[in-house]
């Protein structure tokens, strides 16, 4: 049985959409303003997340699917692809094969960053990634470490 085709939606976002968000915010008048600031900071924070090489289901549609920040659709009630981490704590986007590099959306990827910590006292965040096939991974590694270990993983098991 040939195996489904993955499913992507567009989630980039340009630096013209969140300029745009701001003047919208700026020229908006009381309660308004609010609402235009949420707005701003949905596509700002993904746009940082999509930066920092972070993948999780950012989005839960109607209850139906996640959205990766990658861009890669996951069905509520798909089956895991990949099992046997639970101490890891992944969400359905995390157990689901298929999601692109980022920040670029490019090749498919089976090593990378699935989550971070805000270390106060570094003032510097450390992130955690594993690979899907080996099931290897690292914690609370500063961004470098944590960007060669997805690097070397997606080589050697990708």
């Amino acid at each position: 049985m040939p195996k489904a085709k993955k499913r992507y939606v567009d989630v980039s976002v340009a630096d013209e959409l969140l300029a745009r968000l701001k003047r919208e915010q700026s020229a908006a008048i009381a309660m308004e303003k609010y609402g235009r600031f949420k707005s701003w900071l949905r596509y700002a924070n993904l746009k940082s997340w999509q930066g920092q090489k972070w993948h999780w289901g950012y989005v839960n549609n109607a209850g139906k699917e996640w959205h990766c920040t990658c861009g890669l659709v996951v069905a509520m009630d798909a089956l895991a692809e990949v099992g046997g981490l639970a101490h890891l704590e992944l969400d359905a986007a995390h157990r689901a094969k298929g999601h692109r590099s980022l920040p670029d959306f490019g090749e498919v990827v089976v090593a990378f960053i699935y989550d971070y910590k805000w270390m106060e006292e570094l003032g510097v965040y450390y992130y955690d990634a594993f690979c899907q096939v080996c099931g290897d991974y690292v914690l609370e590694r500063p961004g470098k470490e944590a960007d060669m270990f997805a690097e070397i993983h997606n080589i050697s098991c990708g």
